[in-house]
């Protein structure tokens, strides 16, 4: 199955949970995630019983920390009817939020997507960084995440902060999440040697 990427306005519309919108042709036998390879098989299509799987980032170059919870959504203790979803940016918020500040990517979306795919995302939810995005805050954010799709499991680096502001953290994420019965995990810092 090859990743299926969608942009962030098509995840929150989508979020009806009336999978029943088509034949469901590209479900399994198992009832596992849909294989995006079926023709005319998509999020809107799809009636299977699966749930996601979320991580959320920049994942401006992939690094050891980011693969770390990309292999939390993507492998056991990940069961297999969850799909390894991704949402990321269309482009680094910091080159519009501080340009001075920003140095450049350090992938192109490209080359980020083909990464993403190669660790075994099934998903990636593109958000394009605008006006509206940017000034909505991250408890707003979090419930747009959790409640528009079926998420079963959120991936979180310790650090972790969204919202305009960066005005939430992990603790309330937790909270928010656990409010709708969706497991956390946050991931611990990853060192190699002496360096992050």
């Amino acid at each position: 199955m090859s990743m299926r990427v969608i942009n962030w306005e098509e995840y929150v519309k989508i979020g009806t949970r009336d999978w029943g919108l088509g034949t469901g042709d590209c479900c399994p036998k198992n009832d596992n995630a849909p294989d995006f390879n079926t023709p005319n098989c998509s999020l809107l299509t799809a009636h299977c019983s699966f749930s996601l799987a979320v991580t959320i980032g920049v994942f401006d170059g992939v690094h050891l920390g980011h693969q770390s919870l990309i292999h939390r959504i993507c492998e056991p203790p990940a069961p297999d009817s969850l799909l390894p979803t991704v949402v990321t940016f269309s482009e680094n918020p910091m080159k519009s939020l501080n340009p001075a500040m920003f140095t450049g990517d350090i992938y192109s979306l490209d080359q980020k997507l083909r990464h993403l795919e190669s660790l075994g995302v099934k998903l990636t939810v593109l958000i394009d960084f605008f006006e509206e995005i940017c000034k909505i805050n991250g408890r707003d954010f979090i419930d747009l995440l959790l409640g528009s799709q079926p998420v079963t499991l959120l991936a979180l680096g310790k650090n972790f902060r969204c919202g305009h502001g960066q005005d939430t953290g992990v603790a309330e994420i937790q909270s928010l999440a656990k409010a709708r019965g969706v497991e956390t995990w946050v991931a611990p810092v990853v060192m190699t040697g002496d360096s992050l």
